[in-house]
């Protein structure tokens, strides 16, 4: 035991004894930073391949934010959800959580329809849903699987029932309905719903709905549709004959934008061009047709209201015959334009709806961004709003005719849109080329105001007189010498 012990000590005491290598501070440094480099390298292809993946996984997505550009020139109400949230990116945030109450009673409202005494079975649905779901939105989503998956059931069910009850409410079913009691707050919700940055994918809400009210087609899309038709009222014999098949239906706001395309939509193929509409590049949007070359006709944009009243074009509304205020028509000197209310909900719409085309894939369609640049053309100031709306195009409840003027002429600054394939290409061509007629410009020159058109009068009279006087002079003249 004893030898054990010192042959134990002995090994300690030689092993002590050697020579250890010395490192200098250099080596230790130059050791650590090539570990450092192997690290962050082996770091960077992990999130470099996480995010191939992600962006595999979100190339199809249809739910962004609202762009920058868009948002410097809106109010926040335009953007932000004001009374209830859907979809994860305002969940959560303040002022919210309130009305998450009504969606639990809206929850109960829809399971007793069904008579189902729990929820386990939607739950399950949006399981089955959640990853796909995840990809239908350009931002990450930081919400747990059980968080993501109750948000998704919750917000769901409550817009199903909320289309359940207004339909009802026709019948006089549920007018002692809390929310049908402040018809403020349908408006509100109605604007809620149709926010770019406040939706759900609408299959889930088809799978919420085949699971509580019945695999029945098309009816989803258009309770959704009546629903809107509160605020923005269309013929219910419209919508009933809308092809929803045909709609393009990635979320509420993508069904609403696709159901209100114009009748008068250019049949060219064109190439897609984009271009920004700003104050120097704004003419360049009276495109031609077909694949002949664009030439604008002038070197301006085309002319406001105000002007092109001077050239002797007549402003009058046109009936919207399907129910769209985008359908434009201009023929013998008269532009038609269907009637518009401009106020916070029709703010809102608009400028969702340019934010859904600016962030839709290219070639998708873009008829509101161009409705917003023809409109930007003829309306620059204040004095051309009030003319329209003495001409009935334009009410303005809750704008005055200079906020008006802001909204579009602002608008028109941002939109984006294919100048070949530009649905009112036609009416910007034809409308400048009136205004640059013989005719127009004679018009406009001398005959823009009363005193104008006295000078030209008074010009011509003495012009006749004098011409009259000279050849009566003439006349005398030879017969005096004959």
């Amino acid at each position: 035991m004893e030898n054990g012990e010192h042959q134990a000590i002995t090994i300690a005491e030689s092993d002590s004894n050697q020579e250890l290598p010395v490192r200098s501070t250099n080596e230790i440094e130059e050791s650590t930073n090539v570990a450092s480099i192997i690290h962050m390298q082996r770091r960077l292809n992990e999130i470099r391949r996480e995010g191939i993946q992600n962006l595999k996984e979100r190339q199809n997505a249809f739910i962004c934010k609202v762009p920058q550009s868009l948002i410097e020139i809106s109010s926040p109400r335009d953007i932000e959800r004001e009374i209830v949230s859907i979809g994860p990116y305002h969940h959560s945030k303040d002022g919210v959580l309130e009305f998450e109450s009504y969606k639990w009673q809206f929850l109960h409202s829809l399971l007793s329809r069904t008579n189902q005494p729990h929820d386990v079975h939607l739950r399950q649905a949006m399981k089955e849903l959640e990853r796909e779901a995840r990809t239908w939105y350009t931002e990450p989503i930081e919400m747990s699987s059980e968080q993501f998956i109750e948000m998704m059931m919750l917000d769901g069910c409550f817009i199903i029932e909320l289309f359940q009850q207004v339909s009802e409410s026709e019948d006089s079913v549920n007018a002692n309905s809390l929310l049908f009691r402040k018809t403020w707050l349908i408006q509100i919700l109605i604007r809620d719903l149709l926010k770019l940055e406040n939706q759900l994918p609408f299959f889930v809400l088809e799978r919420l709905f085949n699971l509580s009210i019945g695999n029945t087609s098309d009816l989803l899309s258009l309770q959704a549709l009546k629903f809107f038709n509160l605020a923005l009222p269309r013929s219910l014999e419209l919508l009933k004959n809308i092809k929803f098949h045909d709609l393009a239906k990635n979320h509420l706001l993508d069904l609403f934008h696709s159901s209100y395309l114009p009748c008068s939509i250019s049949s060219c193929n064109s190439s897609n061009i984009q271009i920004r509409i700003s104050p120097n590049l704004i003419n360049l949007c009276t495109s031609s047709h077909g694949s002949q070359e664009y030439h604008p006709l002038s070197n301006q944009s085309m002319p406001c209201v105000t002007r092109l009243r001077l050239a002797g074009i007549k402003f009058r509304p046109q009936k919207k015959i399907n129910g769209s205020f985008l359908d434009i028509n201009f023929h013998k000197g008269v532009l038609e334009i269907p009637p518009i209310t401009i106020n916070d909900f029709t703010s809102t719409i608009l400028i969702n709806c340019v934010a859904l085309e600016q962030c839709s894939p290219q070639g998708s369609s873009t008829y509101f961004s161009e409705y917003i640049a023809f409109m930007s053309c003829l309306i620059s100031s204040g004095r051309d709003v009030t003319f329209l709306c003495d001409d009935g195009i334009i009410t303005n409840f809750s704008y005055n005719d200079l906020q008006v003027a802001h909204l579009f002429r602002k608008l028109g600054e941002k939109v984006v849109f294919n100048i070949r394939g530009c649905y009112l290409s036609k009416q910007f061509r034809e409308v400048e080329a009136y205004y640059s007629s013989n005719w127009a410009t004679l018009r406009r020159t001398y005959f823009s105001n009363p005193w104008s058109s006295i000078s030209v009068v008074s010009a011509s009279v003495l012009l006749a007189m004098t011409t009259i006087q000279t050849i009566m002079a003439i006349l005398s003249y030879k017969v005096h010498h004959s």
